[in-house]
Formats: structure tokens, C-alpha cells, sequence
């Protein structure tokens, strides 16, 4: 039954998870399909194949779980996102490099993120630290949005909520593509070049915004 239901990817290179992942994978795809409040430690257990006790060596908690997989998703977007956000660039190449990125990364999840953020979870006061993270993200990308209205390059325009329309898109891409269910490679390009042109004062400068944002170099990389 695990097999079934492992992103593609992993299915066909056969990889095996460690039971760690095996947890997290069966605990998000749960989650997604009846919902956090829904799910027990003892259905995760069972999802994956082993044993309660088994499943308390890795996560004490249902909310340890949640926390591993908001780490394994924001934990990793927001500084990646800062530090896109920080490039000497002009505020069009950020905001497509930050889109495709992160299009990107939820494309490749092997979990099903779409029951993380649902009010249920990340509402819930426990996970409070992450629902700032991810307001902390989206104010970045205003930030982003902001600076390329004052430069020119962007049409006047709220910057906020163009942040809260592309936070609607991304969590509408993990919704239908996260866990392996992605369409195949594409989606990321598709999504940054409709926003960006959407933007842009002169929609013309769209390819080589896209060229540029391609070859950018984050720190470490």
C-alpha cells in the first residue's frame, strides 16, 4: 500500500525511505485526505507499517510531525527567499527567480503539503512560529513587488496584494502538485512568466527578465 502512493519519482528510481520520511509521507498524505483533527498517530503508524511505540522513537507527538513538515517546506523557502531578495537585481529578476524556486520546490515535495495550511493547522496556536514565518515570506515578496514599482519596472500596484494573490497560487500549485503529483517540469516557468508579465511596465522585457533569473547565483550555490 506505501508503494502506491509514493511520488513517482521515488517509485521509479526505487528508492527506499528511511522511516522517518515514511512517517512524514504517510502523516501528510492523511492529513490532506480527512484532515489533521481526523487523523491519529495509530492510522500513521498503520500507513507506514510499523508499530505506535515505533512511530513515538521518531515523533512524540502529531504535532512533531507537523513541525518536521512545515521545517521541510518553510523552514527551507524563507530563507531561501530572503537571500533572493538580498541579490543586487533588479526587483523583476528576484520576484521570477523567487517564483520559480519556489514553484519548484513545491513540485518536488514528496509530501502532500495541502493539508498544512489549512486553518485547522497552521491557525492552531502551537504553530504559531510558522504561520509568522510564512506572513514573514510574503512580506518579503511585497518588499520585492514594492521596489520594482518605485524603480519603473513595475506598473503601480498594490503590493500587498499582489503578495497575497501569489501566496493564493502557490498554495493552489502544492494543493494539486506537491507529494509527486506534479505535471511534469514546466509549471514553474509557466507561473512566473504569467505573474511577472502581468507586472511588468513593459511586458517586451519578459525574456530577458526570465534570462536573467536563470543565471543568478545564490550564496552557497
Amino acid at each position: 500500500m506505501v508503494a502506491r502512493r509514493l511520488p513517482r519519482a521515488l517509485v521509479a528510481a526505487c528508492v527506499p525511505l528511511a522511516t522517518r520520511e515514511r512517517i512524514l509521507f504517510e502523516a501528510a498524505h492523511l492529513f490532506a485526505a480527512q484532515g489533521f483533527h481526523a487523523t491519529t498517530t495509530r492510522q500513521i503508524a498503520e500507513a507506514v507499517g510499523i508499530r505506535q511505540p515505533s512511530l513515538f522513537h521518531h515523533f512524540a507527538t502529531k504535532d512533531a510531525i507537523v513541525e518536521a513538515l512545515f521545517d521541510w517546506d518553510l523552514g527551507l523557502a524563507l530563507p531561501r527567499t530572503r537571500a533572493v531578495a538580498a541579490l543586487p537585481e533588479p526587483a523583476a529578476v528576484r520576484l521570477y527567480r523567487y517564483l520559480h524556486d519556489d514553484l519548484r520546490h513545491l513540485e518536488e515535495a514528496p509530501y502532500n503539503l495541502s493539508g498544512l495550511y489549512a486553518d485547522e493547522v497552521i491557525g492552531r496556536p502551537e504553530f504559531a512560529p510558522w504561520a509568522e514565518r510564512r506572513d514573514l515570506l510574503h512580506r518579503v515578496v511585497a518588499g520585492i513587488v514594492r521596489e520594482g514599482t518605485a524603480a519603473g519596472e513595475f506598473i503601480e500596484v498594490d503590493a500587498t496584494l499582489v503578495s497575497q494573490a501569489i501566496a493564493g497560487i502557490l498554495v493552489r500549485a502544492l494543493t494539486l502538485h506537491s507529494g509527486g503529483r506534479a505535471p511534469g517540469r514546466g509549471l514553474a516557468d509557466e507561473v512566473a512568466r504569467l505573474v511577472v508579465r502581468g507586472l511588468l511596465a513593459d511586458p517586451a522585457a519578459l525574456e530577458e527578465v526570465q534570462g536573467r533569473a536563470a543565471l543568478l547565483r545564490l550564496p552557497g550555490e
